[in-house]
């Protein structure tokens, strides 16, 4: 937990420069996330932007982001010139490779004995939005906050509101003009509902024009775990305000499915309300 702690004392320190807390977040990102013995592999990067090769071809994706088309100017450059500075960079793969031959993989920038996590530096500036796949607990409260960084300081693409893909669940017609993409959509859950197989937030009266969240009955106590953490549950979400991120479908209105418990957060505290 010394990670987090470090990193929030340096997030919250409103005087420091932004260039300051960089490192010390990404450095804290690297120990929180890629295990201590975990395999690595020398990459270049490839011309495909979040795609690192490895001298066997063998190619890797930047796991837990995910980049907005069109990416604003700077945002790109930014994380370009982080990369170029690097004199080294490594793959640690978290998963298997996927239909589209990539396998999913921290990149750690290596510098001597220094080892940064390449997701976390992309996260602070704004060339990319958190997107829970994986990991969750304290990597990803890294991960988030190095995002809650670039938004709070408007780096990248968080400088340009019509590139940040946030969005209000009492906006579905706009929503749902976002299907297929990945946004952050943030309102107030105004009612619950459940069947056997799947449990439903919903944001709005009318399920078939408004906006929805499901996720799987069978994944309710993963969800769980991860909200106790701040106190909440699946089940008592009816009138809280949360920020979710996914990707749109169209189902009777704008919908998204939830896979893991940190594309669901919950904007409030339990001993307010």
């Amino acid at each position: 937990m010394w990670a987090f702690g470090l990193a929030v004392l340096l997030l919250a320190t409103g005087h420091a420069q932004a260039d300051d807390r960089d490192q010390p977040l990404a450095r804290a990102a690297y120990d929180a996330c890629v295990p201590a013995d975990a395999a690595s592999i020398a990459v270049e990067k490839s011309e495909e932007d979040g795609v690192f090769v490895a001298p066997s071809g063998q190619r890797y994706l930047a796991s837990e982001l995910h980049v907005p088309a069109p990416r604003p100017k700077g945002a790109l450059s930014a994380a370009g010139l982080v990369v170029g500075a690097a004199p080294g960079l490594e793959a640690v793969a978290t998963g298997p490779e996927n239909r589209w031959g990539l396998t999913p993989a921290w990149i750690v920038l290596k510098d001597g004995e220094t080892r940064e996590l390449l997701q976390a530096v992309r996260l602070m500036s704004g060339a990319a939005v958190f997107a829970p796949d994986r990991e969750d607990s304290v990597c990803a409260g890294l991960l988030r906050l190095a995002e809650t960084a670039a938004r709070r300081e408007q780096r990248g693409l968080w400088g340009d509101k019509m590139a940040a893909p946030v969005y209000s669940a009492a906006r579905p017609g706009l929503l749902e003009e976002k299907t297929g993409d990945y946004v952050i959509v943030k309102g107030r859950v105004v009612s619950l509902g459940k069947t056997e197989s799947t449990r439903y937030l919903n944001f709005g009266k009318y399920w078939k024009t408004d906006f929805t969240v499901t996720l799987k009955a069978s994944d309710e106590a993963i969800f769980d775990a991860a909200l106790g953490r701040s106190g909440w549950q699946v089940e008592e979400l009816a009138g809280k305000f949360v920020e979710l991120r996914g990707f749109v479908q169209v189902r009777d209105g704008p919908h998204m499915a939830l896979h893991h418990p940190e594309q669901l957060v919950v904007l409030e505290h339990p001993a307010f309300d």
